[in-house]
């Protein structure tokens, strides 16, 4: 069984919660929603990317900001599988971000 390791990092009296599970002998998987990381980075480079998560964690928390509108439509359950598919398979990791680089011609 692997082990997952949560932990948290506190920045203007909050807590933002990160978890590594380790994938094999040279990587884990890091996770931490607040800075928009979900992805498997080698261990040598973990340090690094666990002192730069207050950055990132505040260029996500601007990034939001600055949208502030929202557009909604609807479509069938077919069609929702078919985009989320789409989105996975292009790397994106939310059918938010495929939807509007595709609409904004950048897909």
């Amino acid at each position: 069984m692997k082990k997952i390791l949560k932990h948290y990092i506190t920045m203007n009296n909050k807590k933002y919660f990160y978890t590594l599970k380790r994938v094999d002998k040279i990587s884990s998987f890091v996770e931490c929603e607040a800075a928009n990381v979900s992805q498997p980075f080698l261990n040598a480079d973990i340090p690094e990317l666990l002192n730069d998560l207050p950055n990132l964690i505040l260029a996500e928390k601007d990034y939001h900001k600055q949208q502030s509108e929202m557009i909604r439509f609807r479509v069938t359950p077919e069609d929702k599988k078919q985009i989320e598919k789409q989105a996975l398979q292009k790397g994106y990791q939310s059918v938010s971000s495929f939807l509007r680089d595709l609409a904004l011609g950048n897909a």
